[in-house]
């Protein structure tokens, strides 16, 4: 296993660390944060970590914004969009790419996909999405987790995408948007049935 980073400059005037771990396969996960939710933070570094076990190559992706330390105005998403494209776009091409994404890294996610045309050869795991990439994972495969109790995804939200065949959609009884809930232990519980989930994901997509 190789660990290295891709360094590039950022529109927010520090340069980002996209960090790459490569052991030689043939299928690339790329970790998308949510706003205030880095890769480092337990749902995305586990994520990760099932990722590696299922020997893909990774790409854990930093926001321009997170390494200068500022707050994320919405008018800025295509920038954002732009340069996380860029930094997918300069790795060597594989043959099947898994997209993780957190929250509004959903939408960066279904964005990309698009936009370099590799739909295709793609699946999703989108972890509590926003309400605006809906139309988005719509057309795209994968895996949907949500919250019961997030505020910024409802029921409503999930009947949208529930019932198409080329999505498995979970729902967390009483999870908040970062599919907690009051009680640490049982925040640990519910932890451990989302890497049951993510090791599904990866099995349908690998085997895909």
């Amino acid at each position: 296993m190789n660990v290295s980073n891709i360094i590039m400059s950022s529109y927010w005037g520090r340069e980002v660390r996209h960090k790459y771990i490569t052991q030689g396969s043939k299928t690339l996960a790329v970790i998308f944060p949510g706003k205030n939710y880095s890769a480092e933070r337990p749902l995305l570094d586990y994520a990760a970590k099932a990722a590696r076990e299922h020997n893909c190559d990774v790409l854990l992706l930093e926001y321009g914004y997170q390494s200068a330390r500022v707050g994320f105005k919405r008018d800025e998403m295509i920038i954002l969009i732009q340069e996380c494209k860029a930094a997918i776009a300069s790795l060597p091409e594989y043959k099947k790419i898994l997209f993780i994404s957190k929250s509004v890294g959903a939408v960066i996610a279904g964005r990309i996909a698009e936009e370099l045309e590799i739909q295709k050869k793609t699946s999703h795991l989108f972890i509590t999405p926003l309400p605006e990439a809906i139309p988005l994972i719509q057309q795209s495969k994968g895996s949907v987790i949500y919250g019961g109790g997030d505020p910024l995804f409802s029921e409503q939200h999930s009947g949208e995408i529930s019932e198409l065949h080329h999505l498995k959609v979970y729902r967390i009884d009483d999870a908040n948007h970062s599919l907690e809930v009051g009680q640490v232990n049982e925040s640990l519980a519910i932890l451990l049935v989302i890497i049951n989930f993510y090791h599904e994901f990866f099995r349908d997509a690998l085997n895909t």
